[in-house]
C-alpha cells in the first residue's frame, strides 16, 4: 500500500492518533513529576531498547520479507460474516475493557500473574495462581468460544487452511529472538538459582499454566474474534496490526506493576500501557494477520518464548517444584 494512501484511511489516523497521544502526554506527565507506577519507569529507554525494535522487527522486517505472499480468506476461515464484522469488532472490544476494568479494579487479576502485583518469594500462593487460571479461561476462552460456535466457527475449518511448513521460519526466528532476549539483556531472573530438575518441571508447567491463564484468551479473543473481523473490514494489513495493537494494550491494563491508586500514577500507567503495550499487540497482531495462523505469536511473542524467562522462577517456588 503506497504511503500516501495511509493519509486517506480514516481507521489508520485514528489509531495512530491515539498512540502518538497516550505517547506525547507519558512524558508530558513525567517532565511533570507525576507519580510513576513501578511498570511505567524508565518510559524512554523501554521504548528505544525493547518496543520500538519490537516494531521494526516483528512488523515492518515480516511485512517486507512476507510482501509476496497471497492474502488471507478472513470470511472463509475464521467464519466471519462481513456485513456484521464492525458490530462484532465493536461488541469484543467493550467485553474486552468491561471485564478487564471489573477483574482488574475489583478482583486485582490481569492478563498475566499476579495482576497488578510486583511478585515476590512468599508473596502469592497456588489458590492465587488457580484463581487466576479458572478465571480468565472461563471469561476469556469458554464463553467466546461458546459464542463463536453459535456464529457457525469451526476450529477444523481453521486448522485446515494454516500452512506450518511455510511459516517454520518465522516461528524459529521470532521464539529465538524472544526467548534470548531478555536472558541477554538481563530482564529476567532465569538463569542460576534453581536446579536442573526444577527447571525440567518448571518450564511445560509454567507453559501450561500461562497457556490457560494467558496464551488461550489472548488467541481466542484477539486472534479468532478481533483481528479477523477488522481484517474483512480493510485490506490494508498496517491498520490490522495497528488496531489489533490498540486492543491488547486493553488487555494490558493490570500487568505487573501497574497501579491506578492516584490520579498521578493512574495517568502515567495508562498513557504507558498505551504507548508500549500497543507496539507489542502490533507484534503479535502482525504474525496472525500475515500468516493467516493466530497459534504463532502464542509461540513466537508470547507464552513459548519470553515467559518462560520470566515466570519460570516464579511458578517453580509457588508450586514449591524440587
Amino acid at each position: 500500500m503506497h504511503i500516501n494512501n495511509y493519509f486517506k484511511d480514516k481507521v489508520f489516523i485514528s489509531g495512530i492518533s491515539i498512540w502518538i497521544i497516550a505517547t506525547v502526554f507519558y512524558f508530558i506527565f513525567t517532565s511533570w513529576n507525576f507519580n510513576v507506577s513501578p511498570i511505567a519507569e524508565d518510559g524512554l529507554i523501554s521504548l528505544l531498547t525493547i518496543y520500538i525494535p519490537v516494531v521494526l522487527l516483528a512488523v515492518f522486517l515480516l511485512l517486507y520479507l512476507t510482501r509476496d505472499r497471497n492474502n488471507i480468506d478472513w470470511e472463509e476461515n475464521f467464519t466471519v460474516n462481513k456485513s456484521t464484522a464492525k458490530k462484532e469488532a465493536w461488541f469484543v472490544f467493550l467485553y474486552l475493557l468491561i471485564t478487564q476494568l471489573i477483574l482488574g479494579i475489583i478482583f486485582n487479576i490481569g492478563l498475566h500473574f499476579p495482576g497488578t502485583d510486583i511478585y515476590s518469594s512468599g508473596s502469592h500462593s497456588q489458590f492465587d495462581v488457580w484463581v487466576w487460571v479458572i478465571t480468565y479461561t472461563l471469561v476469556y476462552t469458554i464463553l467466546p468460544m461458546l459464542w463463536l460456535r453459535n456464529k457457525g466457527f469451526s476450529l477444523k475449518k481453521l486448522f485446515a487452511s494454516l500452512s506450518w511448513r511455510r511459516d517454520i521460519w518465522i516461528i524459529l526466528v521470532y521464539w529465538a529472538i524472544d526467548f534470548f532476549g531478555p536472558i541477554v539483556n538481563g530482564a529476567s531472573d532465569f538463569v542460576g538459582g534453581i536446579s536442573a530438575s526444577q527447571y525440567a518441571q518448571g518450564i511445560p508447567w509454567g507453559i501450561f499454566i500461562n497457556t490457560f491463564g494467558a496464551g488461550l484468551p489472548v488467541i481466542v479473543m484477539m486472534h479468532i474474534i478481533f483481528i479477523p473481523r477488522i481484517a474483512v473490514l480493510t485490506n490494508n494489513k498496517l491498520t490490522i496490526i495497528l488496531v489489533g495493537g490498540l486492543f491488547y494494550s486493553m488487555f494490558s491494563l493490570f500487568d505487573q506493576g501497574t497501579d491506578y491508586s492516584s490520579i498521578e500514577t493512574g495517568l502515567t500507567t495508562f498513557t504507558y500501557i498505551i504507548m508500549t503495550q500497543t507496539l507489542v499487540g502490533m507484534g503479535k497482531s502482525a504474525f496472525t494477520v500475515i500468516t493467516g495462523n493466530p497459534f504463532i505469536h502464542f509461540i513466537t511473542l508470547h507464552v513459548i518464548s519470553a515467559r518462560v524467562p520470566f515466570d519460570t522462577r516464579m511458578y517453580v517456588e509457588i508450586f514449591r517444584l524440587k
